[in-house]
């Protein structure tokens, strides 16, 4: 089960003065953190069949820093609340992006999120029934972020939402805090920390949710 909290963030001053910040510096364990474009394609069948069973399917191309490299993606939410986002996750790594479902199936089985739960949200589909239903891009800075008893993963992403004919119609300006080890109370309190020094204002919809809502709207969301 992933858990995060989405903070969104009035503009990209706001922003990158929050993550250069003394006080958000004191908590990383590192500060070097090198930042990387990701490039992220949402896909589905024509007849939207993995939305319907509350599934996203996401491609991932990171680039940047000399890396090059592609991952898949699948998720289902489990809740949301203010700006608190729980949901299965399962990901698996790709050499050139190419899908393979049952392939996709066969590593992300193992991993440690209920392997009956992805056997539903994948069930019948085959890599011709696939393709890309939206997409976005944005460049992402990430720390090792300590607060209380946890870990946390924070990442840093500002990038553009773009409609069907290429153009931005939204902005990607937020901090997504990610628990890797520890309390939800923690991830709670760093958030209150968080947004206690900042304009950031805890964020219910995730990316997915806003490409997909301009790629039907023509750009209007």
């Amino acid at each position: 089960m992933e858990t995060e909290v989405k903070l969104a963030f009035k503009d990209r001053e706001s922003l990158f003065s929050a993550a250069s910040s003394d006080w958000f510096k004191s908590h990383c364990v590192s500060t070097d953190s090198e930042p990387l474009t990701l490039e992220n394609c949402y896909l589905d069948t024509a007849d939207g069949l993995l939305r319907s069973r509350g599934a996203v399917f996401r491609k991932r191309h990171f680039t940047g820093g000399g890396t090059d490299s592609y991952e898949f993606t699948a998720k289902c939410v489990v809740a949301v609340t203010a700006g608190v986002h729980e949901r299965y996750e399962w990901n698996v790594k790709s050499e050139d992006g190419a899908i393979d479902i049952e392939g996709f199936k066969a590593k992300a089985m193992k991993q440690v999120d209920d392997p009956k739960v992805l056997e539903r949200l994948l069930e019948g589909v085959s890599d011709g029934d696939i393709g890309v239903l939206c997409s976005n891009d944005f460049e992402r800075t990430t720390y090792e972020f300590r607060y209380g008893e946890s870990l946390m993963e924070a990442c840093i992403d500002y990038g553009g939402i773009k409609d069907l004919t290429g153009k931005i119609c939204d902005i990607i300006c937020e901090m997504e805090l990610e628990l890797m080890e520890g309390s939800l109370e923690d991830l709670e309190a760093a958030k209150s920390f968080i947004m206690s020094r900042t304009d950031a204002v805890p964020f219910d919809t995730g990316k997915f949710e806003r490409t997909l809502r301009a790629s039907v709207s023509g750009g209007a969301v």
